[in-house]
Order: C-alpha cells, then structure tokens, then sequence
C-alpha cells in the first residue's frame, strides 16, 4: 500500500475522534467481558452516533440490534472497536478493510507484549491494515474518547467533561489516572488515547494530529519507550512550536525498563538520551503524575514568563524560604528588588517590613495588602513572575464559633468559595494585563470536610489552580519559563 500522506492521515484519524457511527466487534451482554464494559460505556456515555453491534451468537445487545459480521452493516462505519480473542484480530482486520473502514481501536490484548508468537500475530495484523490503508490504535489499549463528542470507547465507567487538556499514553490505567487528577482539579479533557503496544499508530501521529486540534491546548502524555527516537525528536521539535507537550518518563531503571517491555513491548532506551532530546525538542518533563497535570493546568491558564526572574509574595516567612529554596533547585532566580519597587510597597506596608525578596506580609497586614504588594511586583522590571503564597488575608471572613450547626457551616463554605473565585479573577486579571504568571499556592486552614477539593473543582472550572506547596509553585514556574525560552529560540 502507498504511505498515506499527513494530509490524508490526519483526515482519517479526525474519523477516530469524530466518528458518526462505530462498529463493535466483540461486542457482549455478559457483565464483566470488555466487549459489555466498553460498549456500555459508549452508550452510557451519550453518544449520539449509529452503534453497530457485531456478535454471530446475539440478536440483541444492550437493546441495540446486532449483526453477525461487519459485512452485514448497512453502512460503512467511520470507526470500528475490536474486542476479540488476539489469535482472530487479523481475518476481523481483514474483514473491516474488506467493508472500506478507514481507523480502528484494537483492545485487544495477547501480542507483542507476551513475546515471539504474540509478536509474530501484531506484525500479520498491522500489515493487514496497511495493506488495506487501515489506522489501527493499541493493540493491547484501555481505548480512546473524545468528550467533546460524548465518545467514550474505553474500560473505564469515567465520563471525563470536554476541556483543553489532551492525554496520550502508552498505559491505559496511567492515562485514567492523569485524565482523573486534571478532572478533579476542574478541567476538562478533550481527547484521551491509550496507544498500547502502537503496532501501527505512534504516539508520534497523535502528537502531530493535536497540534492542529481546535479543541486541545496542551498535550499530557505518559511514554515507556520509541520505537523510533529520530521521528519522537522530529515530530515533537514541529508539535512544541504550536502546543505544549508535557511528559512524563517512565523505564528510566533497569528494573523499570524491563517492566516497560512486558507491559507495552516498549524499549525504554537511555534516560540521560532521552533528557536531551527534550531539552533540544521543548518537551517539557514532569516528575510525576501530580507534577504533570500540576503543570499542564499552568500552560493553561498563565501567561508565558519574559525570564526565569521571581517575585516572591507570601503571607507567612516560612513558605517564602521553602520557596526561594524551590525556585534555586528548579533553575529560577530570586532577584533583589528595584528601588523603585521597595518605595512602592513602603507606602503602605508596616516600616519593620524586610525589604526583600521574598516580600514578607504577615507582620501588620492588611486585607488590601496581598493585591497591591502583587501590583508592585508585576510593575518591577527585574521581575518576570510572581509566586503568590497564602490567599487568606484576601479573604476577610470572621472565623464560625464550634457550635455553629452544618447549615452555617455549609453557608460560611459558600460564601468563602465565591470569595475565592472572586479574589482569583482579579489576581488572574493582574496576571494577563501585565503579561507575567502569577502561579499561587495556598492552605485553607478550616477542617471542613471537601473544601480544599471543592475549591479546586470552583477553580479548574474558571481556568485556574491553587498549588498545594510553594515547591508546586515554582515546578510550575520553572516549566514556563523553560517552554518560554524554547519558544523564543
């Protein structure tokens, strides 16, 4: 078959994630098989599409009428689910290249992750594929989804809202858990694809086809290994110039490596290799998880910093100095602060105030001190971003005596919750006007059950994050700045 195009790839995998009708092969009424999980989740999930069940042993499945092959559907389907046994993957490719199907997510597992023969059947069902000018997805995948368009093709019963953030990983769990901790932070997702053992497509063509999807803003993603590093350092060299790519590593061990091959069939390859080729394509690395989507959230909502220069706010001096501390370890500076910049805050803050940086508030603070140090601070010229640390002197609400009842409780909860998206909006506003991130960190010192996830909810959902630590805080801001100066060379 003639290599297709990126043109023509990209028009195909647009069927992936905006098909009209899905084909499922595989498809169960027993509970516990992936082929009812998944397809219940496709339903569930709200798909307004045509759903083609395939099963030669059922009438009916999950009251939707079934055909006993794909030959039988009326219609050539724009994306087709398998979920067989590995040994019949290739005549059911054969049969979907046969009906003209374009893209398919093979679950699937039993393949080249298993050794030789399972090796042996992936290579005779890609070439089936390609023969016929067929995309596959997986094998051996969680699935993929497309909440903007209510498509759900995947193990897991999580129905993530559309937002700006894409994932693409090489683990299926991995992916949920990513697509999870960006949910509960309030933002939604807008394509999720676990690549599997990536027998055909490569994370490589998802990265390419993002960069020019409207609905994404920054890709997360979660690699074991390349098949082929020059086409990683190309692809992402080209995809960084538009989007964010935000990376987490695994197999940098030994004993990690081997586990990336018996999980994915993936070669982990040299870590240290691997830390160059981002650093020279813009791939921005996260250490973990949390850092991942902790950073993505920052390319999100942020401005991109001028430099790697700090302010420092902080309404208690110990955060300041974890922070300081973070900021050296994370490759930022702390510079002194402008003339200029101490005369302005001398005007209203307390005369024993340090005159440093970090600006140290808690001694005779006021409500209206947090902004206006923050004004300052953007206004210095040796400045490039701001860690803000502590928003409860932003906040003036008079603490709830021990007997107040869970109405009050609850009363005091909403308004609080207003008055912090209230305080973000304005902070956020100070942040795009002067063109430097304000990355914030903050405690709420209540014992409410749920708050502190509540407000990360209320936030997400208006574009921002409150970092649990200053060293979040400045991860956050090294990534920025790094991404920045990439971007500028």
């Amino acid at each position: 078959m003639k290599m297709l195009s990126l043109p023509e790839k990209n028009k195909r995998l647009k069927r992936l994630f905006h098909p009209e009708s899905v084909a499922f092969i595989g498809a169960s009424n027993k509970r516990g098989k992936w082929g009812s999980i998944i397809l219940a989740n496709l339903i569930n999930g709200g798909f307004t599409g045509a759903i083609y069940p395939i099963n030669p042993s059922e009438a009916q499945i999950q009251g939707l009428g079934a055909y006993k092959r794909i030959a039988d559907v009326p219609d050539i389907p724009d994306l087709v689910v398998i979920v067989v046994p590995p040994q019949a993957v290739p005549a059911v490719i054969g049969e979907c290249v046969a009906k003209g199907i374009q893209v398919g997510v093979v679950i699937t597992a039993g393949f080249a992750e298993v050794g030789t023969e399972g090796e042996r059947l992936q290579r005779k069902m890609a070439k089936q594929a390609h023969a016929g000018g067929m995309l596959l997805v997986g094998p051996n995948c969680n699935g993929i989804m497309s909440p903007p368009e209510k498509l759900h093709v995947a193990m897991p019963p999580i129905y993530f809202p559309p937002g700006p953030m894409a994932v693409v990983a090489q683990s299926g769990n991995v992916a949920t858990s990513i697509a999870r901790r960006a949910m509960k932070r309030g933002f939604g997702i807008s394509r999720f694809v676990s690549s599997g053992n990536e027998a055909d497509l490569h994370c490589e063509d998802y990265y390419t086809y993002l960069s020019e999807d409207l609905d994404t803003r920054v890709i997360l993603s979660y690699i074991e290994g390349f098949r082929d590093g020059r086409r990683f350092f190309a692809a992402a060299k080209e995809v960084t110039r538009k989007k964010p790519i935000i990376m987490l590593k695994a197999g940098a061990t030994r004993i990690g490596a081997k586990a990336a091959k018996s999980h994915t069939a993936a070669m982990a390859g040299s870590d240290l290799a691997f830390e160059g080729v981002c650093s020279q394509a813009g791939v921005i690395r996260a250490g973990n998880m949390d850092d991942l989507t902790n950073i993505a959230a920052g390319f999100v909502g942020q401005p991109l910093p001028a430099g790697r220069r700090v302010g420092i706010v902080t309404a208690g001096g110990g955060w300041g100095v974890l922070a300081a501390d973070a900021c050296a370890e994370a490759g930022l500076e702390v510079p002194a602060l402008s003339k200029e910049t101490i005369q302005e805050l001398d005007e209203f803050l307390p005369a024993w105030w340090s005159r440093n940086n970090p600006v140290d508030l808690v001694a005779g603070l006021k409500p209206d001190h947090l902004e206006k140090s923050l004004e300052c601070l953007l206004r210095c010229l040796t400045i490039d971003g701001i860690l803000l640390l502590g928003i409860m002197p932003a906040l003036p609400l008079d603490p709830l005596p021990p007997s107040a009842g869970p109405e009050a409780v609850e009363e005091r909860c909403q308004v609080l919750l207003e008055t912090i998206g209230e305080v973000f909006d304005k902070f956020m506003g100070l942040a795009h006007h002067y063109q430097k991130p304000v990355i914030i960190a903050s405690e709420l010192p209540f014992s409410v059950e749920n708050l502190e996830s509540r407000m990360a909810l209320m936030l997400g959902q208006r574009g921002y994050v409150c970092y649990p630590s200053p060293e979040d805080a400045a991860i956050v801001m090294a990534s920025l700045a790094v991404y920045a100066e990439y971007i500028r060379s």
